[in-house]
């Protein structure tokens, strides 16, 4: 769904400009590249397949980009993604404490989804990343950083808020609010929900904890999240879940066939040894670096 003036904003440019842009492409193509749906606006099938070509023509421009940077710049780069939690969670103080050691060392941020962080791992648009294991992917290293016990968030003036733990079918036909599908959360939810049996009563599917924790702190429903600091903030009572219990882990993940830069390398170790996790493989080294 496109938001004309939202995207205009977003360009830096004003939304006649961004029209005139689109409609010139569309003219150069011959083909129509969007399409009004009520008051909404709305990618065409063939928008749709044009911009999954779009997308890799930009990521090869960025890929280009730092790797002139690398070349031409005495500074380090590394290229650091993360699952949205992370970033309200340990990662600010991380970065911080390593670039106080490190001055010359730089990070390029990117938060997303676990499975677009996958695929920009495997393509090696990045050097790290801090999300959830992803065992059925051999390409893949992963390295135990945290791990997180699924806790039910409930307002402070819940009926359970005196449980000190709860089965997940305790909580009945009381509204939940969910991660949506693209989430590893989600995932860990709905296999819950099948061992124990449980349909929830959904009212919302959020895009991350944050959006999530937001009603829970106005008192309008529950959600089942990991533990993590983030929920200090908002007021929330976390009932540890114990049947059926589950936890998560947060991993530091690289391609096994990707060539880090020493800056990379020295930021993987520094994670190690402020986690205090052995190494279970070492990346391939960059000659050059």
């Amino acid at each position: 769904m496109l938001h004309y003036s939202q995207a205009a904003e977003a360009l830096h440019t004003s939304q006649p400009n961004l029209s005139y842009a689109i409609n010139e492409l569309e003219k150069e193509l011959g083909i129509s590249l969007f399409e009004k749906k009520g008051r909404n606006i709305v990618l065409t099938q063939s928008g749709i397949y044009f911009s999954h070509y779009v997308e890799e023509a930009l990521n090869n421009l960025n890929k280009g980009r730092e790797t002139l940077l690398q070349i031409n710049n005495p500074t380090d780069i590394i290229s650091l993604a993360f699952i949205d939690e992370v970033g309200y969670d340990f990662l600010p103080d991380l970065l911080r404490n390593f670039t106080v050691e490190n001055p010359s060392v730089n990070f390029h941020l990117y938060m997303h989804h676990n499975n677009i962080i996958v695929s920009k791992l495997l393509d090696e648009t990045y050097d790290l990343a801090f999300t959830i294991d992803n065992p059925s992917i051999p390409e893949l290293c992963a390295i135990p950083i945290i791990q997180q016990d699924m806790m039910m968030f409930v307002p402070q003036n819940h009926r359970l808020v005196r449980q000190t733990s709860i089965s997940l079918s305790a909580i009945g036909i009381d509204p939940v609010v969910i991660l949506n599908r693209d989430s590893g959360i989600r995932r860990i939810t709905d296999d819950m929900c099948r061992e124990a049996q449980v349909q929830l009563n959904v009212i919302f599917e959020a895009e991350e904890i944050n959006a999530a924790a937001t009603y829970v702190n106005a008192g309008l429903a529950s959600c089942i999240l990991p533990r993590t600091p983030l929920h200090t903030k908002y007021n929330a009572i976390a009932i540890p879940i114990i049947h059926p219990a589950r936890s998560r882990s947060i991993c530091l993940l690289y391609s096994r066939s990707h060539s880090m830069s020493k800056a990379a390398r020295k930021f993987l170790d520094y994670v190690l040894a402020r986690f205090k996790e052995p190494p279970i493989e070492k990346p391939p080294s960059q000659g050059r670096k």
